[in-house]
C-alpha cells in the first residue's frame, strides 16, 4: 500500500500487533498555500518476519500473486513477445526488491 509522511518513516513500525515495513521510500518538496515542504512517499506491507527472505517474498507477494508468477513463467517458455516483456518487467522489479532490502536494512 501506498503512504507519505512528513517525517522520513523508519523501516519497521509495530502498530496494533502486526509489524508493517516501509520501503521504496522517496523524498520529495510538496508546494501549497502554506509554503513548500518536503514528504515522503513510500510503499509499506504487512510482514510475519523480519529476514531478508521473508521480506523479499512479502513485496514480491504485494504485486504478484503465485498464479501470476506461475503465468509469467509459462508465458515466458511459450516465447511470445508480450509474456517475454512481462516476465523481463517482473525480474526488474524482483531484482528491485533485493536492492531495496539489501541497500535500506543492511540484509544483503
Amino acid at each position: 500500500m501506498k503512504a507519505n509522511s512528513e517525517t522520513m518513516p523508519v523501516a519497521f513500525i509495530k502498530s496494533k500487533g502486526k509489524t508493517f515495513f516501509n520501503f521504496n521510500i522517496v523524498e520529495s518538496q510538496k508546494t501549497d498555500e502554506a509554503g513548500t515542504r518536503t514528504v515522503f512517499n513510500y510503499e509499506y506491507i504487512e510482514v510475519e518476519n523480519k529476514n531478508r527472505d521473508s521480506l523479499i517474498r512479502a513485496i514480491m507477494r504485494d504485486k504478484y500473486t503465485v498464479d501470476d508468477e506461475i503465468a509469467l513463467l509459462n508465458n515466458k517458455f511459450r516465447g511470445k513477445a508480450k509474456d517475454i516483456t512481462d516476465y523481463d518487467d517482473y525480474q526488474a522489479f524482483r531484482i528491485k526488491a533485493k536492492k531495496e532490502i539489501g541497500e535500506k536494512n543492511g540484509l544483503v
